[in-house]
């Protein structure tokens, strides 16, 4: 039997998306185990209670298909095949604190969870956790024991760079980051260019959060040759009014770099130095329409806080339906193409988070940093696209972020309280507004109100 686990799966959104995907593929529709894990109880429960029915109600088509729940991780982990992780440590408690004190310097940050003091931090909050996955796949997952396949763990909690370069150093080749800014922002351009999906297609690499669409081709119909789509995309974007009022910063970004980028406004104005630093700039730069569009600071955090219990509420409302039904096809999320093409040999590309190793994969991207690059996935693993050359000002910007990334995971792995400083220092946001003495006291107290989150470094 086939075990498939979830970590953190009172993240009942990604635990609906994904594990109801992977229902959908034949190759995990006979004897497979879905293993459901989380610290809180309650949240675990309802999720689990919601997938039950689901296997239940298509027991039609699912055989010998079981789920069950645990709050002790080894045993979720053990002789898991995959482990997908969505965990968040810490919620809304101590997520103000990554809003409110850098603020205190003048540092504004609209969602705080990828880059900047808001970004390290939450990953530094991650580090245990993610440590004891990596530990308990080594002692307990499948086949460790034994020189063949070996667990796959799918990383989807931020700061999915850092989350994914630090489970690879304490164990190589064990995860894959995925995120859906790539699809999502195919999604956003193949609309623009009103072509169907099969008249579309892109080459796309970077960071997360900071890859790059270098190539974008369109066609009218499939009896038309393949052309550049930037022409194009430029002209519509800039004459259409229908887009005049959304993403400004990523649209502003496109026209002085010649490159569309996979994230919306409020994200990429944090991880550059150009849109936070002035009040002027925030509202010349706001849009009307959009994720985050309007890039006031704390934005993240104030819809987490008017959202909270949704996702409960939302759950116990579909667990009391009559009949629920299998979804046709699985959704964009890259996890269950994945595994589906492991079990299937059937290949699946998609664009993942992995080691750039020997500056192979990017070349003019540092060497073992976190790169986002093309991936095919068949039953010998994963196989990313190498030799890659970004154009000169896209490897600027992600070297920007990836060294504040590199800072913080030797920060994590040598338990350095000054290389976290460094960190905070080298975050082209926060250097904008501050000086570094403003940043060491900035950090002190961010460590001094997140020490309970913190233990690693107490």
């Amino acid at each position: 039997m086939k075990k498939i686990t979830f970590i953190g799966a009172g993240s009942m959104i990604f635990a609906d998306n994904l594990l109801t995907d992977i229902l959908t593929f034949p190759s995990f529709q006979n004897d497979t185990l879905i293993c459901l894990e989380d610290i809180d109880p309650g949240r675990l429960d309802t999720t689990y209670r919601y997938i039950k029915k689901n296997i239940e109600d298509n027991s039609h088509i699912l055989n010998n298909v079981e789920v069950e729940k645990t709050t002790k991780q080894k045993e979720a982990i053990a002789n898991a095949k995959y482990i997908i992780n969505a965990i968040q440590v810490g919620w809304l408690d101590v997520m103000k604190y990554d809003f409110e004190i850098p603020l205190k310097y003048g540092v504004s940050q609209c969602v705080g969870d990828t880059l900047g003091p808001g970004g390290i931090f939450r990953f530094l909050r991650t580090v245990p956790a993610i440590k004891s996955i990596i530990e308990d796949i080594q002692e307990f997952g499948y086949n460790t024991k034994n020189n063949s396949d070996k667990p796959l763990l799918l990383n989807y909690s931020n700061p999915m760079a850092m989350n994914t370069w630090y489970c690879n150093k304490l164990l190589p080749d064990s995860t894959v980051g995925l995120c859906h800014g790539v699809q999502s922002t195919a999604g956003i351009l193949r609309k623009v260019l009103k072509v169907r999906e099969e008249n579309f297609d892109y080459f796309c690499a970077g960071i997360n959060h900071m890859a790059w669409f270098l190539k974008v081709w369109y066609r009218k119909d499939k009896n038309s040759p393949w052309q550049d789509a930037n022409p194009e995309l430029k002209r519509e974007m800039k004459d259409n009014p229908k887009y005049s009022e959304t993403d400004k910063v990523r649209r502003d970004m496109f026209n002085v770099c010649g490159y569309y980028m996979t994230e919306s406004s409020g994200h990429l104005s944090e991880y550059i130095p150009y849109y936070r630093k002035r009040k002027d700039l925030l509202e010349k730069y706001k849009a009307t329409k959009g994720l985050y569009a309007h890039l006031e600071h704390g934005a993240y955090y104030d819809m987490c806080v008017n959202t909270e219990g949704w996702a409960e509420r939302n759950f116990e409302k579909r667990i009391k339906e009559p009949i629920l039904n299998l979804k046709k096809k699985p959704s964009t999320e890259f996890a269950s193409h994945i595994l589906n093409a492991i079990e299937t040999d059937k290949p699946f590309g998609f664009n993942g988070n992995v080691i750039n190793k020997e500056q192979s994969l990017i070349t003019n991207l540092p060497d073992g940093c976190c790169v986002e690059v093309p991936v095919f996935a068949d039953t010998q693993g994963l196989h990313p696209q190498g030799g890659i050359e970004l154009p000169t000002i896209c490897q600027a910007l992600c070297i920007s972020n990836v060294m504040v990334q590199k800072a913080t995971v030797e920060g994590a792995l040598d338990l350095d309280r000054e290389k976290i400083f460094h960190a905070v220092m080298l975050d082209p946001n926060t250097a904008s507004v501050c000086s570094p003495q403003e940043i060491r006291d900035m950090v002190d107290e961010l460590f001094e109100k997140e020490a309970k989150w913190l233990p690693q470094f107490n």
